[in-house]
């Protein structure tokens, strides 16, 4: 089937992709997809958002595209990392099932579009040329499900008032981190890491870290691993 793949660019220069997906084998089949298209360049495919980065402190990639699966920490840190410096970037997160407090806390932090990693090749191109335009697009099944969760009387989750610190620090927390590894992660001490998890403790009424993992994976925050 024929797919439109109607790409804006500036004096008719193809648009520069930058793509970042932690997988090889799936930066591949992204990178072959998107250089299939009419007028997409990927100038570069790297693992992670610290490598993605460093490249486009040198380089001027119009659109990110990003496909990293079920990390929401380094997801939305690299989101925001690269907002601050590079604001004139577009993102494109293509998401695996996560929690929808992580995927609105990824529209909150400037992201240009989002659609889900189970889109059809011809939703990806509609989005990136929406995108490109200036424009911000969310799938319909994910833009259904963040607006069922604005109905008024809906049973709200108990992680909807955390900050992002503490989402963060939940978040890792629940993947198995411990205080350690999380302060030298964030660049923290330990006790400012400690005291995060301690007013984590208090908000969600939990008692130790294992009850903070379990509350995470029964409102599907976090993945249960296989």
């Amino acid at each position: 089937m024929a797919v439109s793949r109607s790409f804006v660019t500036v004096a008719e220069r193809p648009v520069e992709v930058l793509l970042i997906d932690s997988r090889q084998l799936v930066r591949a089949g992204m990178g072959r997809l998107l250089a299939d298209a009419a007028r997409l360049e990927v100038c570069a495919s790297l693992a992670d958002f610290d490598a993605a980065i460093r490249w486009a402190r040198t380089h001027a990639p119009q659109l990110v595209v990003v496909s990293l699966p079920g990390d929401g920490v380094e997801v939305l840190d690299g989101v925001r990392k690269m907002r601050r410096q590079f604001a004139e970037i577009r993102l494109l997160i293509v998401t695996d099932e996560s929690d929808l407090i992580v995927q609105e806390r990824l529209l909150q932090a400037g992201v240009a579009g989002m659609l889900e990693a189970a889109c059809s090749v011809a939703e990806l191109y509609m989005a990136i040329d929406t995108v490109v335009r200036g424009d911000r697009y969310i799938s319909d099944a994910l833009a259904q499900k963040l607006a069922e969760r604005r109905v008024p009387g809906r049973e709200c989750t108990p992680f909807d008032d955390l900050t992002h610190r503490e989402l963060q620090i939940l978040l890792m927390v629940a993947g198995g981190h411990s205080a350690a590894a999380m302060a030298r992660e964030l660049c923290l001490t330990r006790k400012t890491v400690n005291s995060y998890r301690n007013r984590l403790l208090e908000k969600l009424q939990a008692a130790t870290d294992v009850e903070l993992m379990h509350l995470a994976m029964r409102h599907g925050l976090v993945s249960v691993p296989l």
